[in-house]
């Protein structure tokens, strides 16, 4: 079973790198290769994003009503990803573009989603956070790898990026198939991939995803404004500083997972929320010379918050929320992460003093406040839950989040 937890992180580790594969690479993917306006490279990145919301209810759907191996829907849907990527090299119009654009969001989303389900499955009950840390460990380190790679391969032409990505989608369908076998689900069983939304509680998780992304959407692309027109710091400097959040917040997913799972999520959960909304909410204010240490403490932080969150939704499934509620997770990350670049940049043009220079203490201080709410939030719902007073919610032992 060991082998099998080390093979569904690496499965997830290929089919994440692709995601931010494409990102340093925009304006000549879309500008270049295609003439297409700046417009439209924005909108190739949230094409993709909002065909993957649409697409996973009803691939989670599906499973409630047919059921079936879920490694085999999480292979097929690699594969039509691959053939995506394969297509975007070879499209001949910014039309063809977009079509190969959407069926990649279409289906990599449900892809994750499954894998995340067999993830899961495979974490069994006495090293599930461990387990659910390293996917989480998994996903970052996709995330962050992703980006400088196709930095280095953007100068090689689209058609290199494109086929990477679908050489790295195959790979991963392929490790999908040596995962250990898990028990296939019958029609009468597959309610089991339904969620149960009706609960407060399991909007919790929801709730951390959107502030997750929601948060990295205002770090890219406020925050990044306001290191070069305030701080006024290089690109290769902001880089640098990036570099300093993603890679704690990736190495130490699975120690997070760990502590989660041997003294329960809820604790590790809201003092990585907390802390992680002060710390956000600093950003504006400290010297800059401060920022590099904010950055690590963002990355510590995000782990602290991200890995325990994947436990309780494991926890959630397992008493009657469904595994359903792996794909709402990612839909709410998604949502998240739209929502991010558009809010910064509406506060942003909102703001602007007698000086022009918009108001970028306030807006970092404003999303510190909302993670610190959630928080407090979380407590009352998570402490109910526990005792089992809201009557709409499972009654379950309250070592869970103790």
């Amino acid at each position: 079973m060991t082998m099998g937890r080390a093979l569904a992180g690496l499965a997830i580790f290929l089919t994440m790198v692709p995601v931010t594969l494409l990102v340093p690479g925009l304006h000549e993917l879309v500008v270049g290769a295609h003439g297409g306006t700046l417009s439209d490279a924005h909108s190739f990145m949230t094409v993709n994003m909002v065909a993957g919301m649409l697409t996973v209810p009803a691939a989670m759907r599906i499973l409630s009503v047919r059921g079936g191996n879920v490694r085999q829907w999480a292979q097929v849907a690699l594969l039509i990803d691959a053939v995506a990527f394969a297509g975007m090299a070879y499209a001949s119009s910014l039309t063809g573009l977009f079509a190969f654009r959407i069926l990649d969001g279409a289906v990599h989303l449900p892809a994750i989603t499954f894998l995340m389900v067999i993830g899961n499955r495979l974490a069994g009950s006495e090293r599930r956070g461990a387990t659910l840390g390293l996917l989480a460990t998994a996903i970052m380190a996709g995330v962050a790898v992703g980006s400088p790679l196709g930095g280095n391969l953007v100068s090689r032409g689209p058609a290199v990026l494109y086929l990477t990505g679908a050489v790295l989608l195959v790979l991963a369908a392929i490790v999908v198939g040596f995962l250990p076998a898990i028990d296939g689900v019958s029609r009468r069983t597959a309610s089991r991939y339904e969620w149960q939304g009706s609960r407060l509680v399991t909007w919790i998780p929801l709730a951390y995803a959107f502030l997750d992304r929601f948060s990295v959407g205002i770090f890219v692309s406020t925050f990044t404004l306001y290191l070069t027109n305030v701080v006024g710091l290089s690109p290769s400097r902001r880089g640098a500083l990036i570099a300093l959040f993603m890679v704690p917040f990736a190495l130490l997913c699975y120690p997070a997972g760990r502590l989660a799972g041997r003294a329960g999520w809820l604790r590790p959960m809201l003092v990585g929320n907390i802390c992680y909304g002060l710390t956000f909410a600093s950003y504006g204010l400290v010297p800059s010379s401060w920022l590099p240490a904010a950055m690590l403490a963002s990355g510590v932080f995000s782990a602290l918050m991200f890995a325990p969150n994947l436990v309780m939704i494991s926890d959630l499934a397992r008493h009657g929320a469904g595994e359903g509620l792996f794909g709402a997770f990612q839909v709410a990350g998604s949502l998240g992460f739209l929502f991010g670049p558009v809010v910064g940049g509406l506060l942003v043009s909102t703001t602007r003093g007698a000086d022009g220079v918009p108001a970028y203490a306030a807006i970092f201080a404003g999303v510190g406040v909302f993670a610190v709410l959630l928080a407090v939030v979380t407590w009352v719902t998570c402490r109910q839950y526990a005792h089992g007073v809201a009557p709409a919610m499972p009654k379950v032992s309250p070592a869970l989040v103790r």
